[in-house]
């Protein structure tokens, strides 16, 4: 059984800009590179080069497609990319926040960063919050779907 809900994503008015991602909880890096960041109410996601622009393009609306992103038990599915999700503490935290959908009307998508992390590093971010209207403006919404 699956459960189909709406995503809000959000786009910087300039390149570049975004908010501070916040207090991080936990870190857990993949063997493919991809770091999980876990806070309250969110989660992080630093992308190796080699997966960034395309998700980037996905996530952003780019690209004309707006994709459905998955979510199993064992990786995120944009179109054709996979994210492997790392430890069962992830896991488990991915699954609290995003059965919160039945408390929370939606989950929100944009880019942060944090000041610990080098200059230029952005985090694609889901949370329960909805980001500074100062920074970001709404784009098309796309759909989450958990398996």
């Amino acid at each position: 059984m699956s459960l189909e809900c709406e995503l809000k994503r959000y786009s910087a008015y300039f390149r570049g800009w975004c908010q501070a991602f916040g207090e991080i909880d936990s870190e857990s890096e993949t063997a493919n590179g991809i770091t999980w960041l876990l806070a309250e109410d969110q989660v992080g996601l630093i992308l190796p080069d080699r997966l960034r622009r395309q998700v980037y393009r996905r996530v952003l609306g780019i690209t004309s497609e707006i994709s459905v992103l998955t979510v199993s038990d064992s990786y995120f599915q944009l179109g054709d990319t996979a994210i492997d999700i790392a430890s069962n503490e992830v896991q488990d935290y991915l699954r609290t926040l995003l059965q919160r959908f039945s408390v929370t009307p939606a989950l929100h998508l944009y880019l942060t960063y944090h000041l610990t992390y080098p200059s230029g590093t952005r985090f694609v971010t889901i949370s329960t919050k909805s980001p500074l209207r100062i920074i970001y403006k709404e784009i098309a919404p796309m759909s989450i779907r958990i398996e």
